[in-house]
């Protein structure tokens, strides 16, 4: 299942589904949703609506971009406080291209303007200024989960990021505990469609590790 992130849709993750199934890694489900209009709890329920409505038995792999996988993070949450089985059971990985795990300073600072609330809504609010209230009902998947973070070349800092990263999240800002993590020289609107991030991404799908 493919997630995107925060201003984008489904169509976003149209050509890592091509990749994906020229892998025959299995039948692909793009998630769309309004990223901008709800919070990230609301995303996290109409997901796992999403995901009941999947063939029982069968495993599940996720695959996010950005938001996608905090909206992710909330719906481990969610089926761990429910003691879903069903469906913790059958999730074989998770990579997470570009995720503000940590949060994004750059939602901190573009919060600062009014304007950024009303075109982001509280989902873009909760990755900024109301992190910290969030990041208590995130969980981390009970399973392998790789992370792609872009580490763009020394010069291309984004000043609203501070950090090394991808000019719109910072390689700290990826990081998870027990995740396996591979930095690639790519713009964070531009993770999902890059070549070596698509390969990178079905490797993980079908063997749990990123490639050598």
């Amino acid at each position: 299942m493919l997630i995107h992130g925060l201003f984008r849709s489904a169509a976003s993750m149209l050509k890592l589904r091509q990749m994906l199934e020229e892998h025959h890694l299995g039948q692909t489900v793009l998630f769309e949703y309004a990223s901008s209009r709800a919070a990230i709890a609301d995303h996290a329920n109409a997901l796992r609506e999403v995901v009941a409505g999947l063939p029982p038995e069968s495993p599940i792999s996720f695959v996010g971009h950005s938001m996608g996988n905090i909206v992710l993070r909330h719906a481990f949450a969610d089926w761990e406080a429910a003691g879903d089985q069903a469906v913790l059971g059958r999730v074989e990985s998770v990579v997470m291209l570009g995720p503000p795990n940590q949060g994004a300073a750059i939602a901190r600072q573009l919060a600062k303007m009014p304007a950024y609330g009303w075109l982001a809504g509280q989902g873009g609010l909760e990755l900024g200024p109301d992190w910290k209230q969030l990041e208590q009902s995130l969980g981390v998947p009970p399973c392998p989960v790789g992370i792609v973070a872009g580490r763009l070349p020394e010069g291309f800092t984004n000043p609203l990021v501070g950090e090394a990263g991808d000019f719109v999240v910072s390689v700290e800002e990826t990081r998870l505990p027990g995740a396996e993590v591979l930095e690639v020289n790519q713009l964070h609107s531009l993770l999902m469609d890059d070549l070596q991030v698509q390969q990178a991404t079905a490797a993980f799908i079908e063997h749990q590790h990123f490639p050598d």
